[in-house]
């Protein structure tokens, strides 16, 4: 058979893996746990259609302004461009579509089911299922305990590294397809589950993991709680930590912790972790400005005391390790080198070591759970209780804000299949900007995933290193990094290579010594089609010349010896 061509959309996908028309896809798209439409970002931004980019990703993610500054760019680690001359900065790449899309229509809600929903929790996870609920015709109504949404994003990541303006705007797009919300209203305290139950339809537990993991060890009551310090600096309150901090974590949470107390005023402030460097969970970039801003990192260390007088920290006693490994829970053990005690003076000391979930308005349910407290989800994220699903944290444990939102979205349609009954492999954003079902879109199979080794025609891309944004801004109290100019963005988005994706550039027309292929036009623009499919020689041209990797053949039987 004649070669076949994988298309990048030509509309915004809302719900969909496996696409017919697009059976090869790239590592990057893959590797997104919010499903952002990687490829698709990178073509509309080389453009400099900012709106209309922007538009694709609020089709898939809510908070694109939230994941383009905090998210760990799962994409960027898996992109097939890091084998040549380094990633395509996707993250800078979805908030520059942030930056400059604009005000983007809001998606036209669906007419009303009748159906009502209850979301608990208003972070990231609850949010996602309620804005999509929301746009697919249900009633949904948001219970949150805090006085204000937006959850982690808001309580706990820095304003200069995620500005609350940011985040004001992308909750209130979600309020304004017309979802509720009711605040300082905690679950268990203020309403008891059953009443939830027993007044919805469905019910979405999305509370995340609100519980901060203390260290069990002498002197921990001494210690401050890291995401508890970063909420109270994000009300503007300014803790008296002292001149020297010890914060004691490897995550993100710990590099922003270890960058607040150094805006906090301490001079000296060292990150300890058990691991080395390589293993810090924190995103490269994270640690590279804890650096910048004075923060001296101390790996293969663990700390086995606190020590104070009267109240006050001196400081703590910690041993070098070596040998951490996981046990069969996922507890991590580490062996002490024999005498490598030590004591190192302090003020303060700050915990970083991870988030629990918090489910005590569940005792009684009949709702499983794993050992580790999480409540167990099929696919569709249903928990084992007729009409209840989970979504975040709290159905995974902690994690980042992008796979809340790719759980969130799943919980919505598992929520709407069990509601309507409606069942489509593939939902769309429509002509009149509604969700719409287009089963017909689906194909039966995952899409194949393209390595670099795929991309016969890689010789086509000169090298080209990554558009670097402008510089850190260390220690400012506004935002600290500055993103791409529009030029920035372009040049940047310019660099993809579109792994899988057609994007239409001739090459495999221009490559055809039968004359099998041209270009022809489609939704006014032109794109290689097979003109003269019985005339193929199959000859794979057009294959081995293509730079994205975007052509597929089926030989015929008599060639198959």
């Amino acid at each position: 058979m004649p070669p076949k061509y994988s298309r990048e959309i030509t509309q915004p996908i809302v719900m969909g893996d496996s696409l017919k028309e697009q059976f090869r896809t790239s590592p990057c798209e893959i590797a997104c746990p919010a499903g952002n439409p990687v490829q698709k970002l990178a073509a509309l931004v080389e453009k400099g259609d900012f709106a209309e980019a922007l538009r694709y990703l609020y089709a898939k993610n809510p908070f694109p302004g939230m994941t383009g500054r905090t998210c760990p760019h799962f994409c960027q680690s898996s992109c097939n461009r890091n084998k040549k001359d380094g990633c395509v900065r996707t993250r800078e790449l979805e908030r520059a579509a942030v930056d400059f899309g604009g005000n983007v229509p809001i998606f036209t809600r669906r007419p009303a089911t009748g159906k009502r929903v209850s979301v608990i929790g208003g972070g990231p996870a609850g949010l996602t299922s309620a804005y999509f609920l929301s746009l697919l015709g249900h009633d949904v109504t948001v219970y949150e305990a805090a006085p204000l949404l937006g959850g982690m994003p808001r309580h706990a990541v820095p304003a200069f590294r995620l500005p609350r303006d940011v985040v004001d705007r992308e909750v209130g797009r979600v309020l304004a397809c017309g979802v509720h919300a009711r605040v300082n209203t905690a679950v268990g305290r203020d309403i008891s589950f059953a009443a939830i139950r027993a007044a919805s339809d469905a019910v979405i537990v999305a509370t995340g993991a609100p519980v901060e993991k203390v260290m069990e060890i002498p002197g921990a009551e001494y210690a401050l709680k890291g995401v508890d310090l970063l909420h109270r600096t994000a009300l503007g309150q300014r803790p008296a930590l002292g001149n020297r901090v010890v914060v004691i974590g490897g995550g993100g949470t710990a590099c922003d912790c270890a960058s607040t107390a150094r805006r906090l005023g301490a001079e000296q402030v060292e990150i300890f972790y058990r691991r080395a460097e390589q293993d810090m969970p924190a995103p490269l970039e994270d640690i590279a400005q804890a650096r910048a801003e004075g923060v001296a990192i101390r790996t293969c260390r663990v700390v086995k005391e606190i020590r104070a007088e009267n109240g006050v920290v001196t400081g703590v006693v910690c041993h070098d390790v070596r040998d951490c490994q996981k046990d069969a829970e996922g507890r991590m053990t580490c062996a002490i080198v024999p005498g490598s005690e030590q004591f190192h003076a302090c003020d303060s000391v700050i915990f970083a070591v991870g988030m629990a979930t918090d489910l005590a308005f569940l005792d009684g349910e009949d709702v499983q759970r794993t050992s580790r407290g999480w409540i167990v989800t099929s696919a569709g994220q249903a928990a084992s209780m007729e009409g209840v699903f989970a979504a975040g944290d709290v159905a995974s444990g902690p994690a980042s804000i992008a796979q809340a939102i790719g759980q969130g979205r799943k919980a919505a349609f598992g929520v709407h299949a069990y509601l309507t009954g409606e069942q489509s492999r593939v939902y769309a954003i429509n002509a009149d900007n509604a969700i719409e079902a287009c089963d017909e879109l689906g194909a039966d199979r995952p899409p194949h995933v393209v390595e670099f080794e795929e991309i016969y025609g890689v010789a086509q891309y000169a090298d080209c290193a990554p558009v670097e944004q402008g510089p850190l801004r260390p220690l400012s109290l506004e935002e600290c990094h500055p993103g791409y100019t529009r030029e920035q963005a372009m040049a940047e988005a310019a660099r993809c290579f579109h792994c899988g994706h057609c994007k239409q550039c001739g090459t495999c027309v221009a490559d055809c010594p039968g004359y099998v292929l041209g270009m022809r036009e489609n939704n006014g623009e032109e794109r290689p089609e097979v003109l003269h499919g019985d005339e193929c020689w199959h000859c794979a041209n057009c294959r081995t010349s293509c730079p994205c990797g975007a052509i597929a053949f089926t030989f015929p039987l008599f060639m198959q010896v």
